[in-house]
């Protein structure tokens, strides 16, 4: 089969390329997917291949890895030991970041990393669910208990998760401040809902937003550190910017009388679910910022190094 993968370590994301390769195996616990899209995360490379990335017992990650780990396709074939997915299903999900990903002709999953796809959904806007979409659910209701009628600041808001967090606070009950750069992210923050849209290249959020409830960053660096004030005691502070020893301290947070969290989102079927079916009835919008056959992968990362991006980058494996 074809799959687009990283082959070195140190040269990151110039180094994908597109080559042939064995099918996965299929093992009894296992589904073999045919995969038709894929979602691309730009910063995968820095994060699977550092000086071969170890896995969690230890061991040294095998390269080359096959990059793009949420995705859309059918069944090819279930395990013997599976249950609830047969040949043909349409189904979409997240596979492990330990593992493989999907940016391939095929790919193996496991029976919890996916959910059915309803009729009216796209393969292409489902791929785009269950890292973005599935980010922002996370963030909002299993962390910062998102409740209607609080405040909540979005950093990075027309992002490929910011567009999915508006939407999704906005439809809870919230009342959603989102964080942008340039005149199109504000206008596009807008569009999906946020009451306000602050553009940080002529703006200090903190002027003009108020106190918050949550704050949702997707951004990091000065965005994240000026937002530990903006809130309000009691307040919830996510982000899921850089690694887990970048996390927000505990102690820091006690003492200003809030709680902080970073997280890196999980697979969940019965959230993708929640999810999917609120896009097939028209209530969460998806934003295909460009798509790219499976061939083109490496033009994919390449391009996205020099224009603002609107919502998620995808890869078209198969057409059906």
């Amino acid at each position: 089969m074809k799959a687009a993968w990283i082959t070195d370590p140190i040269r990151g994301d110039l180094s994908i390329s597109v080559g042939d390769t064995d099918s996965p195996a299929l093992d009894d616990d296992r589904i073999l997917i045919d995969v038709e899209a894929v979602g691309l995360t730009f910063g995968e490379p820095t994060w699977v291949t550092n000086g071969s990335q170890p896995l969690p017992d230890g061991a040294p990650r095998p390269l080359p890895v096959i990059i793009g780990h949420e995705f859309a396709g059918r069944v090819a074939t279930a395990g013997a030991s599976t249950s609830g997915f047969v040949a043909g299903d349409r189904v979409f999900g997240l596979i492990d970041f330990w593992r493989n990903g999907a940016a391939a002709e095929q790919a193996s999953v496991l029976p919890g990393e996916i959910a059915h796809l309803p009729v009216g959904v796209t393969a292409a806007d489902a791929c785009t669910l269950p890292i973005g979409a599935l980010t922002a659910w996370q963030a909002l209701f299993d962390h910062a208990k998102l409740v209607k009628g609080e405040t909540v600041l979005i950093h990075g808001g027309s992002g490929a998760v910011g567009t999915f967090a508006i939407q999704v606070a906005k439809e809870a009950g919230a009342r959603v401040i989102a964080t942008a750069r340039g005149n199109d992210a504000v206008a596009l923050c807008l569009a999906l809902g946020a009451e306000r849209a602050i553009d940080t290249d002529t703006s200090r959020f903190e002027d003009v937003a108020g106190t918050v409830d949550v704050v949702f960053d997707t951004v990091g660096h000065e965005l994240l550190e000026r937002s530990w004030g903006f809130l309000q005691r009691g307040g919830r502070l996510v982000t899921i910017s850089g690694e887990a020893e970048d996390a927000p301290s505990p102690e820091r947070a006690a003492s200003l009388g809030i709680e902080a969290y970073w997280f890196i989102v999980k697979p969940d079927p019965a959230q993708l679910r929640e999810i999917v079916a609120r896009v097939a009835n028209g209530r969460i919008d998806v934003l295909i910022d460009r798509s790219y056959p499976l061939g083109d992968a490496r033009q994919a990362f390449e391009e996205a190094r020099d224009r603002a991006r609107r919502g998620k980058t995808i890869l078209i494996v198969a057409r059906k």
